[in-house]
């Protein structure tokens, strides 16, 4: 595919070739691994920079990069090594001549121990992409971070949420773009400027001391930072009401794969914890491989669980949201405990996750939409088929993710209009938790046809 950016991806594509640092602050969505990309490029060949060192969570590590870097005909020749495995791994990676280096945060704090000498080409450009994980300035991986820092001549970072919590988190972040230029090298003096303390009392005559923004905080933070950053909206570029489609690929881990192939064609399959999986027919195999694909697959007395493929995909989605509300459309009952169990390492401790589907009384259910679109959660988990028509849900939320597909694509039409319908304020996001390789994808493809196909039709009785 050519790769024809928008214009407000050329301003940022710009932006991050005329800096040393920058913080590209975009909404979910609006191509930040393709600008980043695209800045690479045209540094490279104004002979600028040899190489970048991309920081990202493990997932876009090794999915979003590379598949971006796959996708567009101008990135092709980009070489990708990522650093990742044991030691010795990592080192033969860092080996490797590449064009983008790939790392995950848990793994800097490591590089700063060894250095960069052993990288075949010096990454002279560095990129943060979902800066918040180094917010905390306290933190190992930041003060690793900032010792690698002096090794990079350019320093971008990439987020759509930049203060999850507090202004004091573009404290650290910015440091990463500037080194202390702007918001200062001491997060004491930061305080002072841009916020006020409160002594609180917690009994045995002890107090700690909690710091909150000032009023004028903002006021006073953007005239400092408004010079090397770009926040781009989606609200503010996108036509309203818009939607856009966002495919999250996982990977099955190679023991599910070997079971999943091995049931999609002998019909039977043996896990291994030595459950076996058996379909009667080739719909039932059907039935089955979606579940295998979602995490788990009910055996001869009960549920199997396979893998947290999908959980975790999940888990860092709805931290990258920083409590923006998201709907959680799933294909299996089983699948609710577990995915509000995975959620309690993102959410704050005691946060409820409702659950809209089978077996929920409609006075509860009411309660649960009121609620919601009160703003009360940030997670609401649904079965497609007990919300497919009747329910308004666009006030709680926009942004919509299936954790597994309905062949049904009245279901999947009509789930997805629960957000996506008049009164809508911002642009809606769905979002496609899918295994690669498996029938995630075919489902995927025979949604788009159906959809595509009706709306053909649709538009051509409109004009008729």
């Amino acid at each position: 595919m050519n790769f024809a950016p928008h214009a407000y991806q050329v301003k940022a594509i710009s932006m991050m070739c005329q800096q040393s640092g920058s913080a590209m602050l975009l909404d979910p969505g609006m191509g930040k691994t393709s600008i980043a990309l695209a800045a690479v490029c045209v540094l490279q060949a104004h002979k600028a920079i040899e190489a970048v060192l991309v920081i990202a969570p493990i997932r876009p590590m090794y999915l979003t990069w590379p598949n971006e870097v796959a996708k567009w005909d101008q990135f092709k020749h980009l070489r990708v090594s990522i650093i990742h495995g044991t030691p010795s791994q990592r080192i033969a990676a860092m080996g490797k001549p590449a064009d983008v280096y790939l790392i995950n945060p848990e793994n800097v704090a490591w590089l700063a121990e060894v250095g960069t000498a052993y990288f075949a080409a010096k990454p002279e450009m560095l990129i943060v992409d979902e800066s918040t994980r180094f917010k905390n300035a306290r933190s190992k991986r930041f003060k690793a971070l900032k010792d690698l820092l002096p090794q990079f001549k350019r320093a971008h970072i990439l987020t759509g949420t930049p203060m999850p919590q507090t202004v004091e988190d573009l404290f650290a972040q910015f440091q990463i773009v500037d080194g202390g230029q702007r918001l200062g090298r001491f997060i004491t003096h930061f305080r002072k400027q841009f916020m006020v303390s409160e002594t609180i009392r917690i009994g045995g005559g002890r107090t700690i001391e909690k710091w909150h923004p000032k009023a004028n905080a903002a006021d006073l933070l953007i005239p400092k930072i408004a010079d090397v950053s770009m926040r781009l909206a989606a609200v503010d570029y996108l036509s309203m009401p818009a939607i856009t489609h966002n495919i999250i690929k996982v990977q099955l881990p190679k023991p599910v794969r070997k079971v999943y192939e091995a049931l999609a064609e002998d019909l039977v399959a043996k896990t291994a914890g030595g459950a076996t999986l058996t379909a009667v027919t080739a719909a039932a195999a059907i039935m089955k491989l979606r579940q295998i694909t979602n995490g788990w697959a009910y055996g001869e007395e009960q549920s199997v669980h396979l893998h947290d493929a999908k959980l975790d995909a999940l888990a860092d989605l709805v931290e990258e949201q920083s409590g923006s509300p998201i709907i959680v459309a799933v294909a299996f009952l089983h699948e609710v405990p577990a995915i509000r169990n995975a959620l309690k390492a993102v959410l704050p401790e005691g946060t409820a996750v409702p659950y809209l589907g089978g077996g929920v009384a409609r006075a509860e259910a009411d309660r649960i939409v009121d609620a919601w679109n009160r703003g009360e959660y940030p997670v609401l988990i649904v079965h497609p088929t007990s919300v497919a028509h009747g329910l308004n849900l666009q006030a709680g939320g926009h942004a919509l993710v299936w954790f597994g597909l309905t062949w049904n694509s009245e279901e999947h039409d009509q789930c997805i209009a629960r957000v996506y319908r008049q009164g809508q304020s911002k642009p809606v996001v769905i979002h496609y938790l899918t295994a690669e390789d498996t029938v995630d994808e075919t489902i995927a493809k025979a949604l788009a046809a159906k959809t595509s196909i009706q709306a053909a039709v649709l538009n051509q009785l409109k004009k008729d």
